[in-house]
């Protein structure tokens, strides 16, 4: 039994194993899978016997550095697959172990995430050195009716040369556990619907929106609201409060009425937002797995 790191050209074998293997744990879309092949974060495990394919797979994002001081590099867990087969004493967390230990060759102190309750998976994370920190409460809206928008700020599209401002707002809007890293940020503008509050030409707030639109007949279209910062010194202004109600607007103007989102348990202010604007719990809480390494300076 071999496990090593992956590359590009495992991407057949591990496509062969997302469709039969016995667990799957997959945030990301198959498009995603190559980008996450050429990772540190990747690996396989490989079945004994020449040309034999996986029992396992399992690929964290890269931990991105961030340029905000006291912000750890940042990774997250993206695909864990495991087959209907496994070589004796292979476990996923010989998968997870071997992953963390490659991201570990870097020269940086990092922290990993891992949203999951499914006890295969939770098991062999904690066994690595994850611990849960908190829970997520997940919200859905189907509600066609928007209601009145406050008018706080002036809202306009954020651009990528706004990223410096962004980073800086987004570290002064979350604690570090949430903080998202440069490269978060700058994937957030060209993958979601992304607004910028603005008083007095200063930003102080965005929210970012993503459309997932239905793969079949048999589905709907979705969006899920991704992100939502305002500077603390405007907090309680109803800045908040007008980014939702717009980003949901815009959601109802492409189609999409089925609108997702999650919120820490610890954060009662975001839930009665969230549940003033009609989302309503949808399923329990789920668990935040992390994973720190930190190092000696």
């Amino acid at each position: 039994m071999t496990v090593r790191p992956a590359t590009t050209t495992d991407l057949p074998t591990v496509r062969a194993l997302l469709h039969e293997s016995r667990h799957t744990f997959l945030t990301c879309g198959q498009e995603d899978l190559p980008d996450l092949l050429g990772g540190a974060g990747a690996v396989v495990g490989e079945m004994p016997g020449a040309g034999a394919g996986l029992w396992g797979f399992v690929a964290f994002d890269a931990p991105a550095r961030s340029a905000v001081p006291g912000t750890l590099a940042d990774g997250a867990l993206r695909v864990a697959l495991i087959g209907r087969t496994l070589p004796p004493d292979a476990s996923p967390a010989q998968l997870i172990a071997q992953a963390i230990a490659a991201m570990q060759a870097a020269d940086q102190p990092f922290q990993l995430t891992a949203l999951t309750d499914e006890a295969w998976l939770v098991g062999p994370l904690e066994e690595t050195g994850f611990a849960t920190v908190v829970h997520l409460w997940l919200y859905q809206r189907t509600r066609h009716s928007l209601p009145v928008s406050p008018t706080s700020a002036l809202l306009r599209p954020l651009h990528p040369d706004e990223l410096p401002a962004l980073a800086a707002l987004d570290n002064l809007a979350f604690p570090l556990l949430w903080r998202m890293a440069d490269a978060e940020l700058l994937e957030l503008i060209f993958t979601c619907r992304v607004q910028a509050a603005e008083i007095d030409g200063r930003m102080v707030g965005f929210a970012a929106i993503s459309l997932h639109s239905a793969q079949d007949r048999y589905d709907e279209n979705q969006a899920q609201f991704v992100r939502l910062a305002v500077h603390p010194a405007f907090q309680g202004q109803g800045i908040g409060r007008q980014l939702s109600i717009d980003s949901l607007a815009y959601a109802h103007s492409q189609g999409y009425y089925r609108i997702f989102l999650n919120t820490p348990e610890s954060n009662p202010t975001a839930q009665r937002l969230y549940e003033s604007l009609h989302f309503r719990r949808h399923g329990g809480r789920m668990p935040v797995l992390v994973f720190q390494e930190k190092r000696e300076t």
